[in-house]
């Protein structure tokens, strides 16, 4: 076995013992991060050592799966999506231990580091596996572990009905990853994924299936649905890496299947760019008018996702129409874009979870003026809110240089006219969402980090422990240097462009240095005003005929920041506004007035909760047929033995 491949190797089966050993004995939170931290370090270094290799291995006869073998393939796509793996798993290891104090007594020890080991086994085999079987068991690992995970508070309703719209999730998205390969298998005689293509006309419906399994376990619109539930009941160290990297085992998948499979179903591709073009627009809408902040990096998670499937997309859609350069760009855009958001969302996870720690609530109403008394959680979290938006010279705004980029020569170069014309409307698309997304974190910034204290809680934060603002810390400067450093980075991604079939890099970054100096003269101004700005106390007054100091209730909140969008876009969001004026001359002088906005997902309402009833009326029905008689069970066997005759017999 190759050196490289031994590391990976080691960096499943470190975890899948101790993963045992946690429900046997009570595990010390330090010692199973030393686990867990091991872990994605064999991972990482493994990715690394065999980058522009390709390695296969299979287990011994005895480790079969239904008599199946394990087999384990490694290219430099599975590395690089291992080395994101490894980081986020890395920094969410340091920060565990002491987060975890605040949850002493709300969760189970044993059960938490039982599942996070799994999970993170789990999607380290999805990345490995070389065949069916194994992907699918390894999916099933880390679909159940991350459900285990998002019920860590496991006394609370909420929790549990976030698990279970999740569980229902995962279900759906198996099935449909399971009928594929089943068809595939049938076709091609093989579960091996080297013999599979995608690119026969007969090959739409397993395509099809496929695709559906993974855009529901990745989020994307109109099955969503489960993230805002699940990312705020999990613990943060889990929703970053459920956000940072478990929607991107999907998009890996997606990538195995139908970039390097050659995919050349066009309505599928279509199907995919639209639900893509839908799903970003409509994460950051409904990011935007969030009043809890994991429920708006949960949506934000719906929009960027939206972004790396309208690249994957786009990226099939111009190699079947023979654009072999803006295939390159739009595929190159994919796989930046998707370690990119992994960072900065690992980032602004983790960051949300130091808030939750320290202010003991992640509700804006609640939060404010943290960045005086959390100076470091404050510049990362401002930094991953900047990367995110895509402002130079982080490492968002490259992935987007490369989108905007394919999208405009597209505009150009498709043979069709309508072609062409999608494709404007998808740039016109992705400048809404920038915009939106600059408000959604401006709006995120000012209300958690800025201004004065809305709460004791918040007014009596502290910073948290080294331990918890070392990984922000490093997280915010990859963000940095992989924005700086963009035209270094691009070369290694050479051989997984070349194995797509795409031909030698071009140089797209070469106007980037400018946007990059730009930037960084943007920073540095900011940075020596902020710092002019506390060597001095500016006093004045703040209304015409105001004195003092303002009130905190004063302060812009985060319904009232939202509210000029929300009204714009309230057929969406089915937004509404309540107001309630009590008194006695409640004309003239209120006594009380109460303005409360609501807000529901017209997918929720008109969509899934319609057939949430169906399905419990045919449950009801159903269930009827079980009346506890022994004489209605004979019935119904004999009733079905004549069917099966009759068919028989007409076959």
């Amino acid at each position: 076995m190759p050196p490289a491949m031994l590391l990976l190797v080691a960096g499943c089966v470190l975890p899948s013992a101790f993963a045992i050993l946690s429900l046997l004995f009570k595990p010390n939170h330090r010692v199973f991060s030393v686990i867990f931290l091991a872990s994605g370090l064999l991972l990482a270094c493994g990715a690394v050592l065999s980058w522009n290799t390709v390695m296969d291995w299979q287990a011994p006869g005895w480790i079969a799966v239904g008599g199946n073998p394990v087999s384990l393939h490694c290219d430099t796509l599975s590395c690089f999506f291992l080395l994101l793996l490894g980081s986020v798993s890395f920094c969410c290891a340091l920060f565990s231990p002491h987060y975890l104090v605040h949850l002493s007594g709300k969760i189970s020890s044993r059960l938490y580091w039982s599942a996070l080991l799994t999970f993170l086994v789990g999607m380290a085999l999805v990345l490995l596996s070389a065949n069916a079987v194994v992907f699918l068991v390894a999916w099933e690992l880390m679909s159940l572990s991350s459900a285990t995970l998002v019920v860590s508070e496991y006394r609370q309703h909420q929790a549990q009905r976030a698990a279970f719209i999740y569980v229902v999730a995962t279900r759906i998205a198996s099935i449909f990853l399971t009928a594929g390969f089943l068809i595939m298998y049938g076709k091609f005689s093989s579960i091996s994924f080297s013999e599979w293509s995608f690119s026969e006309p007969l090959s739409w419906l397993p395509a099809s299936l496929i695709a559906l399994g993974l855009i529901i376990k990745s989020g994307i619109w109109p099955f969503h649905i489960w993230l805002p539930y699940a990312h705020p009941q999990a613990p943060s160290p889990v929703s970053a890496l459920m956000s940072g990297v478990m929607v991107k085992v999907a998009v890996y998948a997606a990538m195995r299947f139908f970039v390097f499979g050659n995919l050349t179903c066009p309505w599928l591709i279509y199907a995919m760019f639209a639900l893509s073009s839908v799903s970003a627009f409509w994460g950051v809408l409904f990011a935007i008018n969030q009043r809890e902040v994991k429920r708006l990096l949960a949506y934000s998670t719906v929009e960027n996702v939206g972004l790396i499937f309208l690249s994957l997309a786009l990226a099939l859609w111009a190699r079947n129409a023979g654009l072999a350069t803006i295939a390159q760009m739009a595929l190159l855009a994919a796989l930046l874009h998707a370690f990119a958001h992994g960072l900065f969302k690992s980032l602004l996870f983790l960051c949300a979870g130091s808030v939750d720690r320290a202010a003991h609530s992640r509700e804006f109403a609640m939060l404010g003026g943290l960045n005086k008394r959390m100076p470091i959680t404050g510049l990362t979290f401002i930094i991953g809110s900047a990367a995110i938006c895509a402002l130079p010279p982080l490492n968002g705004f490259a992935s987007k240089w490369c989108l905007y980029q394919a999208l405009f020569h597209s505009a150009i170069s498709m043979p069709v006219v309508v072609d062409r014309a999608i494709c404007i409307a998808a740039i016109g698309i992705l400048s809404g969402v920038g915009a939106l997304s600059v408000a959604c974190y401006a709006k995120a910034t000012a209300l958690v980090m800025l201004g004065k204290p809305r709460s004791e809680q918040a007014n009596r934060a502290a910073e948290v422990p080294a331990t918890m603002y070392v990984p922000q810390v490093l997280l915010a400067a990859a963000c940095v240097a992989m924005g700086i450093g963009m035209q270094w980075l691009v070369d290694p991604l050479e051989p997984i462009l070349r194995a797509a079939g795409q031909p030698p890099m071009s140089n797209i970054f070469a106007a980037l240095p400018l946007w990059q100096l730009g930037g960084l003269l943007t920073l540095f101004v900011l940075a020596i005003y902020s710092f002019a700005l506390r060597q001095r106390v500016i006093g004045c007054k703040t209304w015409d005929c105001g004195f003092g100091k303002t009130s905190v209730k004063s302060q812009v909140t985060a319904d009232s920041f939202a509210q000029p969008i929300a009204r714009i876009f309230s057929p969406v969001l089915h937004y509404h506004l309540s107001v309630d004026i009590s008194g006695r001359d409640r004309r003239h002088f209120p006594e009380k007035i109460v303005v409360q906005p609501s807000m529901v997902s017209l997918l929720e309402t008109k969509v899934y909760g319609p057939a949430v009833g169906i399905v419990q009326r045919l449950s009801r029905f159903v269930g009827k047929l079980q009346a506890g008689s022994i004489h209605l069970y004979l019935t119904y066997v004999c009733i079905a033995l004549v069917v099966l005759v009759v068919l028989g017999t007409r076959l």
